[in-house]
């Protein structure tokens, strides 16, 4: 993330930081034995068992993560790196809000498999990331594939203290999430007071890749990362559409790692058919883009270059409140991570107080420190 300690006062809530163990074995040992064997028999090892789709493009260097944030095995992240290369440089960071490796390890063949995995790895960072530092949060993966057992798993972990949302991140049934057959998901978050985190990669279907891009399978690395935001449109238009924020008047959703420029466009667009949608769907009651400024957030990383930096700001200023949309993500320690300083430097002054902090603080289920390690005791 740079090197030297710029000036930054900002109170930093971050909303996007990955993590992922050392070794295989630290989730695949929690599992119950049935699935323990069923991992090591599966793969003819234990190593890949755990690789989520995603992963299965080649890499750059042959990893996601940037060099220096590399233990020296190759493996996993460290906390220890973590604090010397972003908690040390931005002694102003509150939270830290954890969000796996970008949770679709439990994107299995075997639904039960999948439940099982969405247990042990949310065992696993509470044991783990969320006792070495007392800013660590973390979102919870569920398997969405059978909403029953994602709902129970809402329901074992919302009351740790530490837990700030659901990461939805991936779509087992090839439907937009605005699709009825999740309405049990968002209702139990919503009764626990989570919002749902749907990472840019959420598009992808029973562990494979068919509905990452709309026109097909992407071919390399750099097509399916650069067409992340494209089923996170398919799932905000099937959310108004489908009334999930009529019948769940209090859920929240942050969007995670799917950029910003095209916001405007698509809030439009929604607006501009706005009279389609009604007549075919008795949900659309007010402008959808009131649905969305309501209910929807956004994380600034991977934050658009344009050729001069006012450009991006004149897009946004001639969308109005976009400074009430955003919050802060580094996605640390990935290759592409932002740094604080440098998304303060390309956007206005005025805005910061509500992108570092403010608004995190309004999305994220995030109790007070003394509160969660009162509650952790």
């Amino acid at each position: 993330m740079g090197r030297g300690t710029p000036q930054f006062d900002h109170p930093i809530i971050d909303v996007d930081v990955h993590q992922r163990w050392r070794r295989s074995d630290e989730v695949l040992d929690a599992l119950p034995e049935k699935w323990r064997d069923y991992a090591a028999g599966r793969t003819g090892g234990r190593m890949t068992a755990l690789m989520p789709a995603g992963l299965t493009y080649p890499f750059h260097r042959g990893v996601n993560k940037r060099l220096e944030a590399l233990p020296e095995d190759g493996r996993g992240t460290s906390f220890a790196l973590m604090q010397e290369q972003y908690l040390d440089r931005y002694p102003s960071v509150e939270a830290v809000n954890l969000t796996f490796d970008i949770g679709q390890e439990i994107a299995q063949r075997n639904p039960e498999f999948s439940a099982a995995l969405a247990t042990a790895m949310n065992d696993w960072v509470a044991r783990t990331w969320l006792s070495y530092d007392e800013r660590m949060r973390t979102a919870i993966v569920v398997p969405t594939e059978l909403p029953e057992r994602a709902v129970a798993e809402i329901e074992r972990m919302a009351p740790h203290p530490k837990v700030t949302g659901v990461l939805i991140a991936w779509n087992p049934f090839g439907k937009p999430l605005g699709h009825p057959v999740y309405d049990p998901i968002w209702g139990a978050a919503e009764a626990a007071g989570l919002p749902i985190i749907i990472h840019g990669a959420a598009g992808e279907t029973e562990g494979g890749l068919a509905h990452t891009a709309a026109g097909g399978i992407p071919g390399s690395r750099l097509e399916w990362h650069t067409l992340l935001q494209q089923p996170t449109l398919a799932h905000l238009a099937s959310f108004v559409a489908q009334g999930t924020f009529e019948k769940f008047p209090r859920l929240k959703v942050l969007v995670v790692e799917t950029g910003l420029a095209w916001i405007p466009n698509f809030f439009w667009r929604l607006d501009a058919v706005r009279t389609e949608m009604r007549a075919e769907s008795d949900w659309v009651r007010r402008l959808p883009s009131e649905y969305l400024r309501e209910h929807v957030k956004f994380s600034t990383q991977p934050f658009e270059l344009t050729p001069r930096k006012e450009q991006l700001v004149e897009l946004f200023e001639a969308f109005g409140g976009m400074q009430d949309l955003l919050c802060f993500s580094s996605d640390y320690p990935h290759w592409d991570a932002d740094d604080p300083f440098y998304v303060a430097s390309r956007l206005p002054a005025e805005w910061l107080p509500k992108l570092f902090s403010e608004n995190a603080r309004e999305m994220l289920r995030l109790l007070p420190l003394a509160d969660a390690d009162r509650s952790a005791a």
